[in-house]
C-alpha cells in the first residue's frame, strides 16, 4: 500500500465486526509503530493491550466519559448524532480489542508536551499501519475525562493517560469528511 493510499483511505472506525484480532499482528505493528520521532529519542511510550472480560470492564469505565462530554456534544451535533455517540461510548462500537497509550508523567509541562506529542506520532503510526493490514481503529480522547479511573484499572497512576485506540475488523467505514483548507502562511524577510 501506498503511503499516501494509506493516509488518505484510513478512517475513524466506530462499528466493527465480531471477530478476534490475531495477537501477533497487533504486537507486529506495536512494534513497527514505535518507529515514530520521539523527544529527544526518549521513546516514552506504553502500550496496555486489553481483550475479554477486561475489555469489558474497561469500556464500562470508558461509558462513563460520555455524561462527563454530553453538554458540550450537545452543542456542536444533532441530537442523533449525539445518540450515536452515546451508543459508541457505551460499547466502543463492538472492538474486539482496546490499546491503552501511556507515558511518562513529567514535572516540567514542555517535557510533558513532548512525551505526549511522541506518543501521538507513534498513535498515527499505529493508525496507518493497522489499516494497511485491514484493521479499522478509532483514536479516542474522550476517555480521559475518566483518565482515574482508567489508571486505577490498569494500575498505572504513576503514568500519563495519552489516548485509547479502539481496534477491530471494520463492519462499516465511513466516507471521508470533508477537509478543511489548512492555514499556510510563507514568511521569507522580516
Amino acid at each position: 500500500m501506498e503511503l499516501l493510499d494509506a493516509i488518505r483511505g484510513r478512517r475513524s472506525i466506530r462499528r466493527f465486526l465480531d471477530k478476534p484480532v490475531p495477537k501477533d499482528l497487533v504486537e507486529k505493528i506495536l512494534r513497527e509503530c514505535t518507529w515514530a520521532p520521539s523527544a529527544m529519542n526518549t521513546q516514552p511510550w506504553y502500550f496496555y493491550v486489553v481483550t475479554g472480560e477486561a475489555r469489558e470492564k474497561l469500556v464500562e469505565i470508558c461509558s462513563q466519559s460520555f455524561n462527563l462530554l454530553e453538554k458540550r456534544l450537545r452543542e456542536l451535533f444533532s441530537d442523533r448524532h449525539v445518540e450515536f455517540v452515546r451508543w459508541f461510548f457505551s460499547t466502543l462500537g463492538g472492538a474486539p480489542l482496546i490499546v491503552a497509550v501511556y507515558t511518562d508523567r513529567l514535572k516540567e509541562p514542555v517535557y510533558q508536551t513532548g512525551a505526549i506529542e511522541s506518543c501521538s506520532a507513534a498513535i498515527q503510526n499505529f493508525l496507518l499501519l493497522a489499516y494497511a493490514e485491514g484493521l479499522g481503529t478509532c483514536w479516542m480522547t474522550g476517555p480521559l475525562w475518566v483518565a482515574k479511573e482508567i489508571n486505577e484499572f490498569f494500575g498505572s497512576e504513576d503514568k500519563e493517560l495519552v489516548a485509547l485506540i479502539a481496534v477491530g475488523y471494520p463492519e462499516k467505514v465511513p466516507r471521508p469528511p470533508p477537509r478543511k483548507e489548512p492555514f499556510i502562511r510563507w514568511i521569507e524577510s522580516l
